[in-house]
């Protein structure tokens, strides 16, 4: 039943597609800036062997964040791109955490569940099947895996192994406004919790550099 809501759901560009429409509207791109930002992306994917055709867009006025739409598309907001100005494997390893999500179909799964939900929240019958996927697909796990997808990424394509916990404490040391951390964290592990599997990815990739 679940592959045929699926398909009921409709083509994952599409659903991009609308969804990137809507965020412009309020965010007009900054074409200069997602310019800059592409060649990182592009090294990233070579260096990993990774096809699919990714695209970044940098958007003026949304809230600080990253994310990943469903097919193709990565969304920087300029602040966060600001606040790693000067700062290139930070940048990247931003970059990869969300070339992961892409790659594994973490973010494809969201948008699939966050229609699905939509489309069948009404019926009580449901509600609870709802929820279930919800918590499943938007688990803490994806974002741990997508942390140790990125240091290996950038590991590959020549950038820092270090400039993601570099990233996250830069965050934790209060160098934004606490109420922005605070939205930022809404939907990821605790900092505490993600630098801690981040250091034990970093010491695995130095006892095997070849991975």
């Amino acid at each position: 039943m679940l592959s045929l809501l699926w398909n009921l759901i409709g083509d994952d560009s599409a659903a991009e597609s609308k969804a990137l429409a809507g965020m412009l509207k309020e965010h007009p791109e900054l074409p200069d800036w997602s310019g800059a930002v592409q060649p990182l992306l592009d090294r990233l994917r070579h260096y990993n062997g990774i096809q699919r055709q990714v695209v970044c867009r940098v958007l003026s006025g949304m809230p600080f964040n990253a994310l990943a739409l469903s097919h193709k598309t990565i969304v920087l907001a300029e602040s966060l791109v600001d606040f790693c100005r000067g700062q290139t494997h930070q940048m990247a390893f931003v970059v990869a955490h969300e070339l992961s999500h892409i790659h594994r179909g973490h973010a494809r799964e969201q948008s699939r569940a966050t229609a699905m939900a939509g489309m069948l929240a009404a019926n009580p019958l449901f509600a609870i099947g709802v929820k279930t996927l919800l918590n499943r697909v938007c688990s803490r796990e994806n974002e741990f895996e997508a942390d140790r997808d990125a240091i290996a990424f950038c590991h590959r394509a020549g950038y820092s192994v270090q400039a993601g916990a570099e990233f996250l404490e830069r965050l934790r040391s209060g160098e934004l406004p606490n109420g922005v951390i605070q939205q930022l964290m809404s939907t990821h592990p605790p900092l505490s919790e993600r630098l801690a599997e981040m250091r034990g990815g970093t010491e695995r990739l130095r006892a095997n550099p070849t991975e």
